[in-house]
């Protein structure tokens, strides 16, 4: 397997642990990172050997959603490039969706815009409960696209509507009510315990019956690509490079607030 810049990989077996790597910024999606997630996604599509991939994040936190700096370097790009990139963080939530292994997300700390994504992308995820989640994309004149289909999936539209309206800060209890985690646990110590137990139950059953009920699973709940989903890059790219999108960017990283 390949060297990567911004995720760390370590193997336990037939479990494989996938780390962002970029603790400095809160382990933030760039497209470095979105390229090598998607890269090693495709990847253990060919090794049989992995069953389970457990998704966390070094240092302080899970992840904290996409890197402004990086978002912000759309306005530098042709209408081309910046669709590309949309496309690519789209892809890259469909990737871990439908990926034939079990992925499971180990969260901590800040989980903000595209980590709770990552999140809602994993089949199972167990979070600390003083984790703190938004859906603050609004905040910064931004919409949360590509990960809406699959937090839908999750939780009800109603809920989605307050948290994404509101762009409010909640905990790992309402993570749970929600339907976004399964469980929260009151230290790391006692999620890394249970992680354990469930990475072991899950290997202790069948392959391929593990394998067809997700896949099952999947098409009943509408795993499939609509149109409408097939739109989102485009939604993506021209509300990244609107001028309330600039004025967000630009009022975050002055640390001001936006002129609305």
């Amino acid at each position: 397997m390949e060297s990567y810049q911004t995720i760390k990989t370590s193997t336990d077996g037939a479990v494989l642990t996938l780390c962002l790597a970029r603790p400095a910024v809160h382990n933030a999606l760039n497209d470095i990172m979105i390229r090598e997630m998607s890269a090693l996604f495709n990847h253990l599509e060919q090794d049989e050997g992995i069953r389970v991939v457990v998704i966390r994040g070094e240092g302080k936190s899970f992840c904290s959603g996409a890197d402004l700096r990086w978002m912000q370097n759309a306005f530098s790009l042709s209408p081309e490039e910046n669709l590309r990139e949309c496309c690519e963080l789209s892809d890259l939530f469909g990737i871990i969706f439908n990926s034939s292994k079990i992925v499971v997300a180990a969260i901590h700390g800040h989980v903000f815009g595209g980590g709770t994504g990552l999140a809602a992308v994993c089949d199972l995820a167990y979070c600390t409960a003083d984790s703190q989640f938004s859906l603050s994309e609004a905040r910064l004149g931004m919409t949360a696209a590509s990960i809406t289909p699959y937090l839908l999936k999750k939780m009800s539209a109603s809920d989605l509507k307050e948290l994404i309206f509101t762009a409010k800060h909640f905990g790992g209890t309402e993570a749970v009510r929600y339907g976004l985690v399964h469980q929260h646990f009151p230290s790391m110590q006692e999620l890394e315990i249970n992680l354990k137990q469930t990475t072991s139950r899950l290997l202790s059953n069948g392959r391929q019956a593990i394998t067809e009920s997700k896949k099952l699973i999947n098409r009943l709940t509408g795993s499939g690509k609509t149109p409408e989903m097939e739109e989102i890059p485009s939604l993506l790219a021209r509300i990244r490079v609107s001028a309330e999108a600039r004025e967000g960017f630009s009022a975050f990283l002055e640390k001001r607030k936006p002129n609305w």
